[in-house]
């Protein structure tokens, strides 16, 4: 999916923040890295990968399988869940109404409706991490500079933490470092807000239970 894999993304990281002289970086890759990977992050809370896994419905020892877990350990990269078809293969799909019950622990409940019957196969689609890697990525080519962004305000932000002796032996200073921090920041969450707008008017595939989590009391 994008082209710019870790490597590249690291140096454009650095150019951003003007840390150009080799021999005497402010940030060493790892750190950047490091900061890359929360963009990463923060990202793909809004627009992760989707994938599925099958499991077999299990009853629990008085047969209620209203419960069920996505697995033990969980599928590699899983995030929550999205949603849970049941019967699976049908066209159009058919869907369970269901909460998880610990967000990101993959343990679904199912409080409404017919539950799934023991034995039967239920498809799970759940939220995935993305992939940055000098090997590959799965960032969307127009969203790396989302990611980019973020990184440097990351960065930014922990330098403020540095001491004036290190911060002035680069071509920052303490305040011009904190303004530059602020603004990125700023620019990032706002850029942020408007993904998560944009991705909530185009709608999820299927309403996600934690959209209404304010209402689990009502079930």
């Amino acid at each position: 999916m994008g082209v710019t894999l870790l490597a590249a993304m690291t140096t454009n990281v650095r150019n951003d923040l003007k840390d150009l002289d080799s021999t005497s970086y402010l940030w060493q890759d790892t750190e950047l890295q490091r900061h890359i990977q929360h963009a990463v992050n923060d990202y793909q809370k809004i627009l992760p990968l989707l994938a599925d896994v099958t499991i077999t419905v299990a009853a629990d020892s008085n047969q209620n399988t209203r419960r069920q877990s996505v697995g033990s350990p969980l599928p590699t990269g899983y995030l929550w869940t999205e949603r849970v078809e049941y019967p699976i293969d049908n066209d159009p799909p058919a869907y369970l109404v269901f909460r998880e019950e610990i967000a990101d622990q993959g343990t679904l409940y199912f409080p409404t409706g017919d539950p799934p019957a023991a034995g039967d196969s239920l498809k799970v689609w759940y939220a995935s991490v993305h992939t940055l890697s000098n090997a590959t990525s799965t960032i969307p080519t127009e969203h790396e500079e989302i990611v980019t962004l973020g990184a440097v305000a990351y960065a930014a932000q922990a330098a403020e933490r540095y001491s004036a002796g290190r911060l002035n032996a680069s071509a920052w200073t303490p305040q011009g470092m904190k303004d530059f921090a602020d603004k990125a920041m700023a620019d990032y969450l706002a850029v942020l807000a408007a993904l998560r707008s944009s991705y909530g008017s185009a709608g999820v595939p299927q309403p996600q239970w934690g959209q209404v989590d304010q209402e689990w009391y009502r079930l």
